[in-house]
Formats: structure tokens, C-alpha cells, sequence
């Protein structure tokens, strides 16, 4: 049910369902004391099994447990046994530092899941800086000290171009219907949108395999 009802409701369903799938994956390695690095509303927390959740993030109005930033995170070194830093490090100048210091707040032994994205539009103006492919994460991953165990592509020519479609056309239709209030213009956009999120989504899961060249982004898991 929760399936059908983001598919209607949420323009980026493609890409959030992508990223959830990935993160299921990983999520038996990420448990006791978890930090979760520009958490929003804490996606992955349901599926992660934990004793302490702390989610840190710039914006007040997310409430989030704590407001940091990544590249100087207040917490001693070796403090917690899992950190999650997802759809962070593009909007960062300095993405070695957040790597640093994941590493560093870490216990031994303890597991890293960071997502990047390879190909999206430009968000969260001015502060969107990088791109990532897997072998520059694997880089950043290395040099900061990480051992690698996964690295997860997030998409393909298929769900990237559908889902690229489907933000423009979402951002045009909720313009058309702005005089209903911004609300429900765009839940009139997405219900407008429902056919091409699911035949995307469905092309992509059974078609991106097709041209590894392509990836919405990458997902990361990583040791210390």
C-alpha cells in the first residue's frame, strides 16, 4: 500500500524506491549506535536496527537531534557504530572532509552507508557542487581510510531519463495548476504524472541492466 500511495503522491517516486531498494540491502550491517548525516525526516530508520539514532542536519525546521556540520561533526572519535550520510556529500565544497570525519566518529569495525548521485539536475542552489561516479567514490572512500564492501548502482538509462521527465513535467504541471494553491497543484501534478512513474519505474527494473553506463547515483557501503 505504502508502494501505491508514494507512486501518486511523490514526483521523485522513481528515484526514492531506487534508493530505498538499495539501502534494504545494507541494512543488516547498521546497527547499535547510528549517526545519520544530513538525515531529513530519517528515511532509514525503519530499517535499520538501533540502540541510538542521532540525525544531524543544517536545516531547524526538520527538528532534526542535533544541527552540525558534516565536516566538523561535535561527537568524540570512535563513538558509533554505524554512520549513514545520504544525498550529502554533492552539496558539500570540501566532500573529503565529511569522509574524514565519518571515519573518524566510527568505531573499529564499524560500517559507512553513503549515496551520491552521478546524474541529476542542479538542487538546493547555491550549495550543489559535485558529481560522482563509483570510481571517484571509491577514491574518496580509500584515501580516507575505508576498506570497501559494496558499491550499489542506484539506476539506469531508463529510470534516469524517466525520472528526469517526470521533474520537468512535475515542476511545468504544478505551475498550470498554482491558482488551486501550491498544495494541491502538486498533488494534481503527480497524480498527472502516475502513468509515466510506473512505466518508467517498471523499464528500469526490468532494462537498466542493459548500459552500465548510466546510474542515477551510487550507494556505498563501507568499513572502518
Amino acid at each position: 500500500m505504502k508502494l501505491l500511495g508514494d507512486i501518486f503522491t511523490n514526483p521523485l517516486f522513481i528515484i526514492k524506491e531506487l534508493q530505498r531498494n538499495e539501502a534494504k540491502k545494507c541494512a543488516s550491517f547498521l546497527k547499535g549506535d547510528i549517526l545519520d548525516i544530513g538525515c531529513g525526516s530519517k528515511p532509514y530508520k525503519g530499517y535499520v536496527k538501533y540502540a541510538r539514532y542521532i540525525g544531524i542536519d543544517r536545516d531547524v525546521d526538520l527538528r532534526p537531534d542535533a544541527q552540525a556540520k558534516s565536516e566538523e561533526l561535535p561527537f568524540k572519535t570512535n563513538c558509533f557504530d554505524a554512520v549513514i550520510c545520504t544525498e550529502v556529500l554533492e552539496h558539500l565544497q570540501e566532500p573529503g572532509k565529511c569522509m574524514l570525519e565519518i571515519y573518524r566518529v566510527l568505531k573499529t569495525g564499524g560500517y559507512a552507508y553513503i549515496t551520491v548521485p552521478q546524474s541529476w539536475g542542479m538542487h538546493y542552489e547555491p550549495h550543489d557542487y559535485w558529481r560522482f561516479t563509483k570510481y571517484g567514490m571509491e577514491y574518496l572512500a580509500k584515501i580516507s581510510g575505508f576498506e570497501i564492501i559494496r558499491v550499489g548502482k542506484i539506476g539506469g538509462f531508463f529510470s534516469l531519463s524517466g525520472q528526469e521527465l517526470i521533474d520537468v513535467l512535475w515542476a511545468k504541471l504544478t505551475g498550470i495548476f498554482s491558482f488551486l494553491g501550491l498544495k494541491w497543484a502538486e498533488r494534481a501534478a503527480s497524480v498527472l504524472c502516475f502513468p509515466l512513474s510506473f512505466v518508467y519505474y517498471v523499464l528500469g527494473k526490468s532494462a537498466d541492466w542493459i548500459d552500465n553506463r548510466f546510474a542515477i547515483g551510487w550507494a556505498m557501503l563501507c568499513k572502518k
